[in-house]
């Protein structure tokens, strides 16, 4: 099975991990519209809840692929210089192409071979592991598009919940030492010594992560394997381990060093396919029976194998049973260690 389909429910209490301006003293937490039902109402309402981008995520993610890629490659990690600082601007210009282009086409001028879509994208994914997975667009006289191998989802509230989520602005002080404040103007004693607002969210979130290992190593515009077997296979694993190590270790969005989330992951679902499938978003109260009901008329139907684990601190999952292709996981690490 080649298609990973992850859906992730984690609670977060005073975080930041996502702002999306600062105007003057003051840090705003990303808020997003959110279709919502109102029993009361027997109508749908838009409400405005704290969020996650999906640029957020994905930029943890391919974060975590550098370090797994060092970890299972060692010192000979295929990962680009820019990729491997965390700048995941990518091969978006000749000057990175043709380092890349050298490297691995020594006998030819890179000049010689930007406009051959054939190379450059050769030259681009055997260099640079994250640009296989994570995708890029050269922007040359001929350009050259290749799309990530993953998708992500938005980190939203639990539908369930969503009234509840709220975002707050906390008050912070920076005090200047008071010798230094004498010995400097009033302006410049204003801006050290100055109070501070950072706008936190509460909520209990969901998100999705789709991986596609099947593309990996594969071409984008001739369609045909790069890569050899051997390549692929460690790219893969690299893949999945830093999936894990994503929601593991919750290495993601902003202000960690002071605003570390409060809460746990409370649900993973993990389902394995041989094509394209997408998991119930975790955002909607049993997202687990759902995806399951569905995964079995991919089984029965399309006669295709699947396999689904699941992880829930929260909901009753009792009636899992009856599916012969789930496994029940006891932490959310037991639930992705299934990707690896």
């Amino acid at each position: 099975m080649t298609f990973l389909s992850v859906g992730i429910r984690f609670e977060a209490n005073v975080e930041a991990l996502n702002a999306v301006e600062t105007t003057g003293n003051y840090s705003k937490h990303r808020r997003v519209p959110y279709l919502f039902y109102s029993p009361r109402d027997q109508e749908f309402k838009v409400i405005y809840v704290p969020a996650l981008s999906g640029e957020s995520l994905a930029h943890a993610y391919q974060e975590a692929l550098v370090e797994e890629a060092k970890a299972v490659y060692g010192g000979s990690a295929p990962v680009c210089e820019e990729c491997a600082r965390g700048e995941f601007f990518k091969s978006m210009s000749d000057e990175y192409v043709k380092k890349k282009l050298a490297a691995v086409f020594s006998g030819s001028k890179p000049e010689d071979l930007l406009n051959d879509p054939v190379k450059v994208e050769e030259a681009i994914l055997k260099s640079c592991l994250v640009e296989d997975i994570g995708g890029f667009l050269y922007a040359g006289k001929i350009p050259v598009k290749r799309t990530s191998r993953f998708q992500v989802s938005y980190a939203l509230p639990v539908k369930r919940a969503a009234l509840y989520s709220v975002t707050e602005p906390q008050l912070h002080a920076r005090h200047a030492q008071l010798r230094e404040v004498r010995d400097r103007s009033q302006r410049e004693a204003a801006s050290e010594q100055m109070i501070y607002y950072v706008e936190t969210g509460t909520a209990l979130y969901g998100f999705i992560l789709n991986l596609d290992l099947s593309s990996i190593g594969i071409s984008a515009v001739t369609g045909e394997q790069i890569l050899k077997d051997e390549e692929i296979e460690k790219r893969r694993s690299v893949a999945a381990r830093a999936l894990f190590r994503l929601v593991s270790g919750r290495q993601f969005g902003a202000k960690l060093s002071r605003f570390f989330p409060v809460g746990d992951v409370v649900g993973v679902v993990v389902a394995e396919t041989e094509h394209p499938f997408s998991v119930t978003s975790p955002i909607y109260w049993g997202s687990a029976l759902a995806t399951a009901r569905r995964l079995r008329v991919l089984k029965e139907k399309f006669e295709e194998e699947v396999s689904l684990t699941v992880y829930d601190a929260l909901e009753d999952i009792s009636d899992l049973g009856e599916f012969d292709f789930v496994s029940i996981a006891d932490t959310p690490e037991g639930a992705l260690a299934s990707v690896l």
